[in-house]
């Protein structure tokens, strides 16, 4: 029994690790591709054009945020045991749900982007190009978000297509921005090229997902349409509260660019931007570790594995801390020379900002393991309710901050918001102990 167990757990933490090695080689391909297209776009643009390219994205990312239901974890919750004794019916049914999350999801971030960007843009007094290019960018906005077709990967374990289409897409946009740089273009050119980056994204995200399951877009769309009064109990009360809880975390790093941006102007924003992209960088691995754990959480969940759930949870979360340790000593030392490469200057206290952002990171990371083993324990709402209160927090004290203090300041309010959310999720751990005594 001992020896089952045990092999039982060595097979798990291979597949878990495999899946991550994936996903984490078309991550680290995409960062070093970030590192050399973000270097070119601000020598060919400058910090300034640069910064407004930044603001422009950072609102259309924003309206796909806000918008976004969690349409994979929903078909991942629902479908798992479907998929696992082959229920075609059902995990179609599933499927179909999921869709029309989506396509709602999409209208809304279309519609929300073009209102973002007629306020923000009147309120920054952008001129009417910039609003013009701005508008035509939100038009991307309904690509950004892979929801069903990434669920439907997931769910098959086909963690190797990540690291063909982040491939893809990396190779496209670095190669264009190399063509603009040569040129010389303008800030039209490359919001053209991130914008085409999406799409490309996207695209290749459903014609993976269709190809695993075998059927062609039209009967899928149609199927998901003509079965839309459908869903099973407790879906929605589910749906709705696992986005609300990951929209909250998602979109308040893009709330907090156009906040800075709007109070210090767009090149302060592009430097905090890009330090919390070089953190993010830096900790991609782990972070990849979310959408490989959950599927295996939901396994153990419907196989009445709560020792096996605990057990994976723990390893996990010690060697987050472990790694986020070291990452936060790393980035103080070197992050100052990849701030220098990627702006062609040097920027006084780059390094500080960064691993100010990283540790804002490694408390996201702890996360990893945390918010779907509260999840599982179906203390959605829990999670949604402390992920609410936090980010209401956050954006007076981020722009008192940001006031007073600068960018120092932007960075400590971030930091102090990502740690809030850790400690309310060992404070839901605690409370909700005797849930996982009594299962396990």
């Amino acid at each position: 029994m001992f020896d089952t167990l045990m092999a039982s757990d060595k097979s798990l933490f291979n597949s878990i690790f495999r899946n991550v090695g994936f996903l984490t080689a078309g991550r680290i391909g995409n960062a070093l591709c970030s590192f050399i297209y973000i270097s070119l776009a601000v020598r060919t643009l400058g910090l300034a054009d640069f910064g407004l390219l930044i603001l422009i994205h950072s609102l259309a990312s924003a309206a796909s945020m806000v918008s976004r239901m969690q349409s994979w974890q929903t078909l991942i919750h629902f479908g798992s045991e479907a998929f696992a004794r082959k229920d075609i019916p059902l995990i179609k049914q599933v499927i179909g749900f999921s869709i029309r999350l989506d396509t709602l999801s999409a209208a809304i971030a279309l519609s929300l982007g073009i209102v973002l960007v007629l306020i923000y843009g009147t309120l920054a007094s952008w001129p009417q190009h910039i609003i013009t290019l701005a508008l035509l960018y939100a038009f991307c906005s309904p690509f950004m978000y892979t929801g069903w077709s990434n669920g439907i990967l997931r769910l098959s374990g086909k963690f190797h297509v990540a690291p063909i289409i982040d491939f893809l897409c990396s190779t496209f946009q670095t190669s264009a921005t190399f063509i603009g740089y040569k040129l010389h273009y303008t800030l039209g050119y490359f919001l053209l090229i991130w914008g085409l980056t999406r799409v490309i994204d996207y695209a290749g995200s459903v014609c993976f997902a269709l190809s695993s399951i075998k059927m062609n877009i039209f009967k899928i769309y149609a199927h998901a349409f003509h079965n839309r009064k459908w869903k099973l109990p407790g879906m929605w009360d589910f749906t709705r509260n696992v986005t609300l809880n990951q929209t909250l975390g998602s979109v308040s790093g893009q709330i907090a660019t156009l906040i800075i941006g709007g109070h210090l102007g767009p090149a302060d924003a592009a430097i905090f931007r890009v330090s919390r992209q070089i953190a993010d960088g830096i900790a991609t691995p782990a972070q990849l570790l979310t959408p490989v754990l959950y599927p295996e959480l939901i396994k153990m969940r419907d196989q009445n594995n709560w020792r096996g759930l605990k057990k994976l949870t723990f390893i996990m979360f010690s060697a987050l801390l472990l790694l986020s340790s070291a990452l936060i000593v790393l980035s103080f030392f070197s992050g100052g020379k990849i701030f220098s490469f990627m702006f062609h200057e040097t920027i006084e206290n780059s390094s500080l900002y960064i691993s100010m952002m990283l540790v804002a990171t490694a408390c996201n990371l702890l996360l990893v393991p945390l918010d779907p083993l509260l999840t599982v324990m179906n203390r959605v709402r829990f999670l949604t309710l402390n992920r609410t209160v936090i980010t209401v927090l956050y954006f007076p004290v981020l722009y008192i901050f940001t006031s007073q203090m600068g960018l120092y300041g932007a960075c400590i309010a971030t930091v102090l918001s990502s740690a809030g959310v850790l400690l309310s999720r060992f404070v839901g751990i605690w409370l909700f102990k005797n849930d996982l005594r009594h299962r396990g």
